[in-house]
């Protein structure tokens, strides 16, 4: 039987219920560990994947923008969703933590920029930032144990001037929680706000990670970093364990089956969508709705494919043109908002549904909550979002991808090189990046001027790198929807930059 003879459509005003919900999604905001913008116990859906990324004895957790890194920082630190999360992955221990914030760009958690500034000077990191590190580590453990007193770290750096009063206090305080059944987690979240100057970036960091490492002779305290995988491989760190620190990493890395199971989720625990959202699942054999948050980890629509292909079909329709010559509405979504490193993020999937769901209900979408032609331009909508956050750590990528616009991919690498060479786009995005404190596009040669010439490969390569462009097999370059739309590119049969 064809998943055409099982669908089952809905009743436009369930339709509209649902269809209002996906509109009323806030993909784009950015989580914090504390404040306004911090993890709800409602958005928490929890990816069999992601069971490594929350275990507290993985100390490296690597996600692209937008997976949820920040997320999870959230989760595990507010107690209510580190709750939920025990139960989700209830082989984890994590109703046994006390969790600690090390630095997470946000002032009330953790220690903060301008402290960061203060106690370790420019130029000194080498010498300093050690120190800092473990006076913060420290900070975080006596808050456990000594609760009702402040730590902050230039206290820690005056009370531990010698190591071995350090060391002995952290044996202290990993006795006491061993003792007790309990486990301390340091979170370390946003660390690249830490610094705009790459070069003291790299200096903080390796410092961070040889304190982190420092702490496995302990029983009872641990440490986790939440970083961009392309920050950690563009970052000049020295740190001489991070090949076994890399290997030992989890990455938040979203399925297809993971992204719709988020959706569904929210959907399900939706105020005004919940009940015609169940009347939808039911009426297409799917079983019945989640009476709380932790049935997620049973329910099939978390992650069985099929029968979420189904409950999208009565959503969305079989075919994203007259026939399965555009593709099919599931897997269509997916397909096109993966980067050049194959990922995908919940970010840019509920970005793509969300603004699809707004675009459907200004058009009659009759029984169908998203019109096939809304999810194009959803895409269209993710790609120019992505395009504008990517700008936020490289602010010289719309100027390299200005010149671009227009061409059609995929294109002989001389192509982009000459588009490249004639606006002088290396020494301009050099020149960014410099005023920005930014990492350069570039490696830059002891002549400014001899360095950044012929350098269009280079900058092709670092793109490649970023996810950003692509390699065929035949040598030409490519670029996945997720920027090509934003950036303005061509492409044959594909989705046109505009509407």
């Amino acid at each position: 039987m064809t998943i055409r003879q099982r669908y089952q459509p809905l009743q436009p005003e369930d339709s509209s219920k649902i269809r209002e919900a996906i509109a009323l999604f806030d993909p784009s905001a950015s989580t914090t560990i504390v404040g306004a913008d911090k993890a709800r116990v409602r958005d928490v859906f929890a990816p069999t994947t992601h069971s490594k990324a929350l275990d507290p004895a993985t100390t490296l957790v690597l996600g692209a923008r937008g997976a949820g890194k920040s997320f999870w920082a959230s989760v595990l630190y507010n107690p209510d969703t580190r709750r939920l999360a025990a139960e989700l992955y209830p082989r984890l221990g994590l109703d046994t933590l006390q969790v600690q914030i090390g630095f997470s760009g946000v002032g009330r958690a953790g220690v903060s920029k301008e402290v960061i500034d203060r106690l370790v000077p420019q130029g000194q990191e080498k010498t300093t930032a050690g120190l800092f590190w473990q006076a913060v580590i420290a900070g975080a453990a006596l808050n456990v144990t000594e609760p009702d007193q402040k730590h902050p770290p230039k206290d820690m750096l005056d009370r531990f001037a010698d190591p071995q009063d350090w060391a002995d206090v952290m044996a202290d305080v990993d006795d006491k929680l061993a003792g007790r059944g309990e486990t301390l987690l340091i979170v370390f979240d946003a660390l690249d706000a830490i610094s705009e100057d790459w070069k003291r970036l790299s200096g903080i960091i390796d410092a961070l990670m040889a304190s982190v490492w420092s702490l496995r002779g302990f029983n009872a305290i641990r440490a986790k970093l939440f970083m961009r995988a392309d920050q950690l491989s563009e970052l000049t760190l020295r740190f001489v364990e991070l090949p076994k620190l890399r290997s030992g990493a989890a990455k938040l890395g979203w399925r297809q089956a993971d992204l719709y199971g988020l959706m569904f989720a929210r959907l399900a625990f939706d105020g005004v969508a919940r009940e015609a959202f169940g009347r939808l699942i039911e009426s297409n054999g799917l079983g019945k709705m989640p009476e709380k948050q932790e049935d997620l980890r049973t329910w099939e629509l978390s992650s069985n494919e099929g029968q979420q292909e189904k409950l999208f079909v009565a959503m969305a329709g079989y075919f994203m043109g007259a026939g399965p010559r555009k593709g099919k509405t599931f897997d269509w979504p997916y397909n096109h908002l993966a980067d050049g490193l194959g990922d995908v993020t919940p970010r840019s999937f509920l970005i793509l549904m969300q603004n699809a769901a707004e675009r459907s209900q200004s058009r009659d979408a009759g029984a169908l909550v998203l019109l096939p032609q809304t999810i194009r331009d959803g895409l269209r909508a993710a790609s120019k979002v992505r395009i504008e956050q990517l700008n936020t750590e490289y602010p010289w990528i719309k100027r390299v991808l200005h010149p671009l616009a227009g061409l059609r991919v995929p294109a002989e690498p001389q192509v982009l090189f000459d588009a490249w060479a004639e606006s002088a786009t290396v020494e301009a995005a050099v020149k960014i990046a410099r005023r920005e404190h930014a990492l350069p596009p570039v490696l830059i040669g002891s002549s400014r001027k001899s360095g950044l010439s012929n350098q269009e490969p280079d900058l092709a390569d670092r793109l490649i790198m970023m996810g950003v462009l692509t390699s065929r097999p035949d040598g030409r370059y490519d670029m996945p929807d997720l920027f090509r739309i934003g950036a303005a590119l061509l492409k044959k049969g594909g989705v046109t930059p505009k509407a």
